[in-house]
């Protein structure tokens, strides 16, 4: 994981020393690493962290949450939409543009530095991942 997000979306893998991944199923999970994981490691735990990457298809997807925290050090892979853009995407239409990368997903930001969540880019069309409950959260944030 820690190369995906370094070559897809230049998020440095040092971001992630301090954090240790779990996978359950087709699920990982980012929690801080700490001393006390080896305490509770016999306990039979079902969440812990946050929800981080799942398998979708062919790719690799972050969480939405997971890019509302980390996304703003990515240096790839980064999108800016306007607003409507937005309005567009929220009706179901996609977006038709060339980016410099490859198919797979890509962060959609308004205003060039409100992470808002994911988009799926392929064949040169960009499909909404953003969740109206994730749009509300972002939007809030802002």
């Amino acid at each position: 994981m820690l190369f995906y997000l370094e070559d897809r979306f230049g998020i440095d893998r040092a971001l992630f020393e301090s954090f240790i991944f779990f996978r359950k199923k087709n699920s990982w999970w980012v929690s801080t690493d700490t001393p006390l994981l080896a305490h509770i490691s016999r306990f039979k735990i079902s969440r812990m962290g946050l929800k981080a990457f799942q398998k979708v298809g062919q790719f690799l997807k972050p969480t939405t949450r997971m890019i509302q925290v980390f996304g703003t050090h990515a240096t790839k892979s980064k999108i800016t939409i306007s607003e409507d853009d937005l309005l567009d995407l929220q009706k179901g239409q996609c977006l038709e543009t060339v980016l410099g990368v490859g198919q797979g997903y890509v962060i959609l930001c308004l205003d060039g530095n409100r992470i808002l969540g994911l988009g799926l880019y392929v064949n040169g069309r960009i499909r909404s991942q953003i969740s109206m409950k994730a749009l509300r959260s972002a939007m809030i944030g802002a």
